[in-house]
């Protein structure tokens, strides 16, 4: 018996194709319809792999619901894990994708059904619905689907974002903003700090030391962050690509992007030295201001979990200085859909996808420790 029976009577006519990049003749009708999606975003895109290559010990597959008249249901970037030989977690970041909370269901039979045929026994998604009423109708969905919410130390992303409303002109988005946020653009200002997109891709480049070296510093991982080459490509169209300067010394930069129909903070990063504490003020304005030019309504701050004390953090101190800085743009905070596992295949899914959330745990453990 299949943990989606609620939903099989539903699904008639849907057919799924699974692929490890979608075919070129769908490819632009693909693109359409992600445009017009409420939850897209970057992660479920079909230039997902190439923008942010994966390491070995993951393999993506892209599957694409269709109606039978040939429209497309949905879609969704799959990242395999392996757990046994032959046994597989496939996890959707942020997906699947699809106009409406109905179509979740409808295509959610037809997916499992695919991943269980490539080996898959667990299904972990968390759509991108955000507010109160969306974002409970889709937890639902997956709650009749068989689905459980994973507890708050196995979300590996945000259940609650911080978004800017970009609306109005540019002197109402800077009047929204706190006082201590206008007063910090200026301070940075006087102490000489002076943000401009970078002009070229060399220029670019020289984000990378000052990145890598942000991250390593905060023990974060790079694995989910685009090559800084990517991030340089990926805001040709839409976003922005902003450096730092004081005394022409490159002291921090930000990289913002289209994620579905958001401007989405994609990294900030900035050097050690004390005087460029106050660099990521005019970053985030600057990025704020061009993601206005650009028309999108929303600046997604790409997180709020200190901010609505959602979980606990390895780093409380880090945590806080993260909501101070993200409270001074004057955001709203929305709740997101959070993760939950489907199994697809028993004993598979009880037996090693539990042993992987123990051995998980353990490893945290010992960072913690360390």
């Amino acid at each position: 018996m299949t943990v989606l029976q609620p939903f099989s009577a539903g699904t008639a006519g849907i057919r799924i194709s699974m692929d490890q990049v979608p075919p070129q003749r769908i490819r632009r009708k693909l693109e359409a319809f992600l445009e017009t999606c409420p939850p897209a975003g970057w992660l479920q895109h079909p230039d997902f792999t190439a923008n942010c290559p994966p390491p070995p010990r993951h393999r993506y597959l892209m599957l694409t619901a269709c109606f039978p008249d040939g429209g497309i249901a949905g879609f969704g970037v799959a990242r395999l894990t392996r757990l046994a030989p032959g046994r597989y977690l496939a996890n959707f970041r942020r997906g699947p994708v699809t106009r409406t909370p109905e179509c979740l269901a409808r295509i959610l039979p037809g997916i499992a059904a695919r991943l269980r045929q490539a080996g898959c026994c667990s299904m972990q998604l968390n759509p991108r619905w955000s507010g109160g009423e969306a974002a409970q109708q889709v937890c639902a969905i997956l709650e009749a689907a068989g689905g459980v919410q994973l507890p708050a130390s196995g979300q590996a992303q945000h259940r609650y974002t911080a978004l800017v409303d970009l609306g109005g002109s540019p002197e109402q988005l800077l009047a929204r903003l706190k006082q201590r946020c206008r007063r910090q653009i200026r301070k940075a200002e006087k102490a000489g700090i002076a943000v401009r997109p970078a002009g070229s891709l060399e220029e670019a480049m020289r984000f990378e030391p000052l990145m890598q070296s942000f991250f390593r510093a905060r023990g974060l991982g790079l694995e989910a962050v685009p090559p800084v080459a990517a991030q340089w490509q990926m805001t040709r169209s839409k976003g922005a690509f902003l450096l730092a300067w004081q005394q022409e010394r490159l002291v921090a930069g930000h990289v913002m992007i289209a994620d579905g129909s958001r401007a989405f903070w994609l990294v900030l990063a900035r050097s050690e030295d004390k005087s460029s504490a106050a660099a990521g003020y005019p970053l985030v304005w600057e990025a704020m201001k061009t993601a206005q030019a650009q028309g999108f309504a929303q600046y997604d701050m790409a997180g709020a979990a200190a901010l609505s004390g959602d979980g606990a953090e390895a780093d409380p101190a880090g945590a806080r200085n993260r909501a101070q800085f993200k409270s001074a743009f004057n955001p709203g905070i929305v709740p997101l859909v959070p993760a939950y596992v489907l199994p697809l295949r028993q004993p598979g899914h009880a037996v090693l996808f539990n042993l992987r959330r123990a051995y998980r745990a353990l490893r945290a453990e010992a960072r913690l420790r360390a």
